[in-house]
């Protein structure tokens, strides 16, 4: 089998862990014996230029190749092979990494809908009732995110054992979404309301990767605030790490979080919900987020072989 990645998220030398999540789930279907080749533009560096060449030099790929899938990670990508005009003899499928609403919008999605072979859908499991679209959240590598002792973290990251660390997670940049703004606000909250928890802000972006697993190891909760998500990957890590998270109402975190005591889901935006859910999440002891995460078959091994299995049946119909 073989599959070509067309993608706009991918890491560089610059953003190391810029689109990590596509380069890890194509490394774990090598390791199933799949072919891949990526495509990447790299608007990030190159801006609108990376775009417009992106076109001109994905039609030169395709003009005879003989790929059995052509996958798009995210919509901007998808709109760069329609332009390329040599779409029409491939099996396509596309992965939104957003809802569709905030990647490209309602029309967007109704015309790749109705080209494309197969939509993975990654914020909502209630979507999938459509022919032709799969609900896939990224998987995690369950190796490298995995518990670590908390004295060899503090050791590492010369942290402070009597402080409750309150994670902030961004990739490569401050994405006006993930509303770094509201996060401060619930720290300030959680100051003021009680010092004895001695709660400290960690705000980490573009942060080396191999230290991010000790950074989730030594918080004591990880705080999503975005106005939107997909499937955000860093709830995945935390719990394959047992470390607790509480979040907005965004994405997938219902499905991820649901029923796992130590997590929650606000209702609302509101900071003095989201502090009350930290508070809240402190207090609980004895946290095994891991042991739901592999329940969910969330780990990167058991998403690759779900992806296979759809190419698969792209490619026999």
């Amino acid at each position: 089998m073989k599959v070509l990645h067309i993608t706009n998220n991918f890491p560089t030398a610059k953003f190391p862990i810029f689109g990590i999540f596509v380069k890890e789930q194509i490394d774990s279907l090598s390791r199933l014996g799949v072919e891949n080749e990526v495509f990447f533009i790299n608007g990030r560096e190159q801006g609108k230029k990376a775009y417009i060449n992106g076109v001109l030099n994905l039609r030169k790929k395709l003009k005879n190749a003989d790929y059995d899938i052509l996958h798009c990670h995210h919509a901007f990508s998808a709109i760069i092979l329609l332009c390329s005009l040599r779409f029409f003899k491939y099996k396509k499928i596309i992965s939104y990494q957003n809802p569709y609403e905030k990647e490209g919008g309602k029309l967007l999605y109704k015309i790749l809908y109705f080209i494309f072979n197969g939509i993975i859908y990654k914020s909502s499991s209630k979507i999938n009732t459509k022919k032709k679209v799969y609900y896939l959240p990224n998987g995690v590598d369950t190796n490298f995110f995995k518990p670590i002792d908390e004295r060899l973290c503090l050791k590492k990251l010369n942290l402070n054992s009597k402080n409750n660390y309150i994670l902030f997670l961004d990739s490569y940049k401050r994405r006006k979404q993930k509303r770094i703004d509201r996060f401060k606000e619930v720290v300030k909250y959680l100051q003021h309301t009680d010092k004895k928890l001695n709660i400290e802000p960690l705000i980490l972006t573009n942060t080396k990767r191999s230290l991010i697993p000790f950074y989730m190891n030594i918080s004591s909760v990880h705080v999503i605030t975005s106005d939107f998500e997909g499937s955000p990957n860093s709830v995945k890590e935390c719990l394959a790490c047992n470390v607790k998270v509480v979040s907005t109402p965004v994405g997938n975190v219902n499905d991820m979080l649901g029923g796992l005591k130590g997590c929650y889901v606000s209702n609302s935006f509101s900071i003095k919900e989201l502090a009350g859910l930290v508070i809240k999440s402190i207090a609980i002891d004895n946290f095994n987020g891991r042991k739901k995460l592999l329940e969910m078959k969330l780990d990167i091994d058991s998403v690759a072989h779900k992806l296979h299995l759809i190419y698969k049946s792209l490619i026999n119909e």
